[in-house]
């Protein structure tokens, strides 16, 4: 204070100081989990999905305690959801009974389902599907075509109107990839780790891409398009700050 002035000669300490909270408060607003939040994914894929998540959840340093990913019963949609419903009530059964293992978590913050649209597009069923994902209280990691239109992003920004199919998606990753790409277990296996250093880029893409379909008013599911960000940025969010990524 400056003696006899009638003011504060460090009022720019607090005008900074005021404006680092507002960012942090916008910051927190936007994320989608908190530190330490436990997850529950199930998949579509019985390969390419769990091995995908698997290296990025070794990457953010979280471990199954927060994590469980696993298969849904059969390749459509709306088995996925039901069984990630009905592993919530399993588990919230099992909690009650006093039957969980020391390493699994009291109840899970998030449950997501990662899912394609290309079936349930082509059979008619995709309003049922987001339906009951809404009944089930399920989030929706949808790509469109299929879950290999998000491992294009980590490898090229692009709309390219030609995937139209899973087939036509995976034919894409393989010519963008230059090597051999499948869902044989043994191929994916060799192939996911050059994804990794780029799930930060892809995420980058799949937000461009999303503001490019609703600037043009896109049908809802845009195809291309992907919401497997959310996911990946929601778990982002819950990582070891040592360990999170800045996207």
């Amino acid at each position: 204070m400056c003696n006899g002035c009638g003011y504060d000669v460090d009022w720019w300490k607090v005008a900074k100081a005021a404006s680092v909270e507002r960012k942090r408060r916008t910051a927190s607003s936007r994320k989608l989990a908190k530190l330490g939040d436990t997850f529950l994914v199930v998949t579509e894929g019985v390969v390419t999905e769990p091995v995908y998540f698997e290296l990025l959840l070794s990457d953010l340093q979280l471990y199954a305690v927060h994590v469980v990913v696993m298969p849904g019963r059969a390749s459509d949609p709306r088995h996925v959801i039901e069984t990630a419903a009905d592993e919530v009530k399993d588990h919230a059964r099992r909690r009650r009974k006093g039957e969980l293992a020391f390493n699994e978590p009291q109840r899970f913050d998030h449950v997501w389902a990662v899912i394609d649209t290309d079936v349930a597009v082509r059979n008619g069923i995709w309003n049922e599907v987001k339906q009951l994902a809404v009944a089930r209280k399920v989030k929706l990691a949808h790509s469109t075509p299929c879950f290999e239109y998000w491992l294009l992003l980590h490898l090229q920004d692009t709309t390219r109107g030609d995937l139209v199919d899973g087939d036509a998606a995976k034919r894409a990753v393989n010519d963008a990839l230059g090597r051999d790409y499948s869902t044989n277990e043994r191929v994916v296996r060799e192939a996911m780790p050059l994804f990794m250093p780029l799930w930060t880029e892809a995420v980058q893409h799949a937000k461009r891409v999303r503001e490019q379909h609703a600037a043009a008013a896109t049908p809802d599911p845009a195809n291309p398009s992907t919401e497997v960000d959310r996911l990946v940025c929601a778990l982002n969010d819950s990582a070891p700050e040592h360990a999170r990524k800045s996207i």
